[in-house]
Formats: C-alpha cells, structure tokens, sequence
C-alpha cells in the first residue's frame, strides 16, 4: 500500500467520525427542542387530570403561591376598585383600606387548603370536576409561547362561557413549569357602540 493511500484512510475515518458527531449533536438538539416544546403541554395535562380527580395536592404543585396570590391581587383590587377619580382626593383612603382588606383576604384564603374550593367555584355544580375530562380542557384551550421560558394559556370554563378565559402563565421554576399568574373569568365588557344617526335638534314650538 503506497504511503499516499495510507493517510487517505485515517482523513477519511476522521471526517466520517466529525460527521457522526455532527448528525449526533443535530438529533440531540431535536430532541431536547421537541421535550422543551411539549413540556408545558404534558403540565396542563397533569393540571386538567388533578382538577378532574380533585387531586389538589398534585394540583398545588403546580402553582407558585406567592406569584399566583400576587396576580390575584392585582385582579381583585382592579375589579374592586377601578380607575380613581382624577378631582377627588378622599377615595385614595378608602381605595388604600379596600386594598389592603382585599390582600389580607387573598393571603388568608388562597392556600392550599382552600384549593377545591376555588376550583369549585370555576367548574360549577351540575359540571362538576368528576365531568370535566382532560381532552375536554384540551379542546377549549388556546395556548402559547410568549417567549423562551414563559408559556400562556387561555380556558373556556364550563359554566362560564359568557365570561372572559381562564388565563394561566406558567414560567420555568426547579426545571419544571410551575403556574405564576391566574386571571379569573370575569364578565365581558359590553361593546361601546357608536350611534350611526345624529341627535335631531328639538323642535321649536310657536305659540
């Protein structure tokens, strides 16, 4: 074997092994994008099975309290309070007491103790949890990446089709999609409406 097919073989085992590695690191990145990109539907998988069995200890182990009691407040006070008058400086008191009564109310009640009930209160008696199936919330969910490690879903609860969604945002904590923010059904907005018709002028009266 002459010396010039001698270093033709070890180039070419060194470029066939930098090939390998290459499809190897490709595949890897496949995979773990595909595992990435399906995780946080598997959670609300495990999610719409806890609340279907009335698991809330597994379903508290999807919420980060402290995030989840801070949205609710934010929600609440929102709803309670609204936009404070601009010429009036007495509602600041009693929006700072309402506040603050809202927030203590929410830190008290919201816990993992009281989770069936908050849960009740979203799937109402006659739709029960018990008939409420994953692939039921799975059909009713639209669902999204807003960014690299923030995932934001949107439910139709049972009972509360004339309402706004369910909105969860679940974030990365521990290597495990964890709930960060809930926003409750409330009532929609009715639409403001723009009168296509002008007043007519009243009409003038001789006497």
């Amino acid at each position: 074997m002459s010396s010039l097919s001698r270093m033709k073989i070890p180039f070419s085992l060194c470029e066939m092994r930098r090939q390998q590695a290459r499809w190897i690191c490709a595949g890897t990145f496949a995979a773990a994008t595909s595992l990435y990109a399906a995780s946080p539907f598997v959670t609300l998988w495990s999610i719409s099975s806890a609340i279907q069995s009335h698991d809330m200890h597994g379903l508290g182990q999807t919420l980060r309290w402290n995030s989840v009691r801070d949205s609710l407040k934010t929600q609440a006070i929102d709803e309670l309070i609204g936009e404070k008058p601009a010429d009036d400086d007495l509602p600041e008191f009693g929006s700072s007491f309402a506040s603050t009564a809202v927030s203590n109310a929410i830190d008290v009640h919201v816990n993992e103790d009281n989770l069936g009930e908050i849960v009740d209160h979203l799937v109402p008696q006659g739709q029960g949890t018990n008939t409420v199936s994953p692939i039921m919330f799975l059909q009713r969910m639209h669902a999204r990446f807003v960014k690299p490690g923030l995932f934001e879903t949107s439910i139709v609860m049972p009972g509360h089709e004339n309402e706004t969604p369910l909105r969860l945002q679940m974030r990365i904590h521990a290597f495990q999609w964890k709930i960060h923010r809930i926003d409750l059904p409330t009532a929609r907005q009715p639409l403001m409406e723009a009168s296509a018709t002008q007043a007519q002028p009243p009409a003038i009266t001789r006497h």
